[in-house]
């Protein structure tokens, strides 16, 4: 089955490659098509950015109009023998990501862009990954990337209602059992770690606890407070629902 481009969905996640920190942006809905027999070679567009940021090699502001230049044109140069798939950023590099047919003249189309961006040193290498061994284990989110998109997406919620991240404030998680013991379980390890626990019973034939997991934090520290309920959650059988909260600015009381 080929993928509807015209639903894709991108989104980013924070990484660490070779001790250095990356973002990775990638398209999140191959996940559900790939791999795609005819696209079975992956290449990588690397280039070198002029202005890194001295301190964690990342692209800055000053750099952000001939990069977006760059993927303008590499998203007009798709075709059904190439597909743009991710791109990361970091130690000083911007890779551009594809899977393309064997037929793909590869090297024509990075002499385009060299000649279109001239400034920029060019490198590349490529790989036959018929699996997409590389969008699965290398590119797509993990757990802890997908933790920090799915909570971008809230962040994002709230700050469009004025809120003030920072504040702390009571967080409403959602755990989900099948199991009254192993919801019990959870309950006790995460009242031992400072959060309250409500468990209410829904369903007749088939019965699921859900847990209503309560503690004050602020929101825009919640990265590593959601991985580690999941993580608990997940070890004992259960799974995560997500969070919620009020909105909170900095004039409310």
């Amino acid at each position: 089955m080929s993928p509807d481009r015209s639903t894709d969905c991108w989104d980013f996640y924070s990484c660490e490659i070779e001790g250095k920190p990356h973002s990775t942006m990638v398209n999140l809905s191959l996940f559900e098509f790939a791999p795609i027999p005819k696209l079975n070679m992956f290449h990588c567009l690397e280039i070198t950015l002029k202005h890194p940021n001295p301190e964690h090699g990342m692209a800055t502001n000053e750099e952000f109009q001939p990069l977006s230049d760059i993927e303008d044109l590499i998203c007009r140069s798709e075709t059904e023998d190439l597909m743009y798939i991710a791109r990361q950023t970091g130690g000083g590099k911007r890779s551009f990501c594809f899977y393309a047919s064997p037929e793909f003249d590869f090297v024509s189309f990075t002499d385009v862009l060299g000649q279109a961006f001239p400034g920029y040193e060019i490198t590349t290498f490529n790989f036959k990954d018929t699996d997409w061994q590389t969008y699965f284990g290398n590119l797509y989110p993990n757990t802890i990337g997908m933790n920090e998109i799915s909570n971008r997406s809230v962040f994002l919620q709230l700050e469009a209602n004025g809120d003030n991240l920072d504040i702390p404030r009571e967080i409403d998680h959602t755990v989900i059992f099948e199991n009254r013991n192993q919801a019990n379980e959870f309950s006790m390890i995460a009242e031992g770690r400072g959060f309250t626990v409500e468990i209410k019973t829904s369903g007749t034939f088939r019965k699921t606890y859900d847990l209503l997991v309560q503690r004050v934090d602020p929101p825009s520290r919640l990265d590593p407070i959601t991985y580690e309920l999941q993580e608990l959650a997940v070890g004992l059988g259960g799974s995560y629902d997500g969070w919620g909260c009020s909105v909170q600015t900095s004039s409310d009381s």
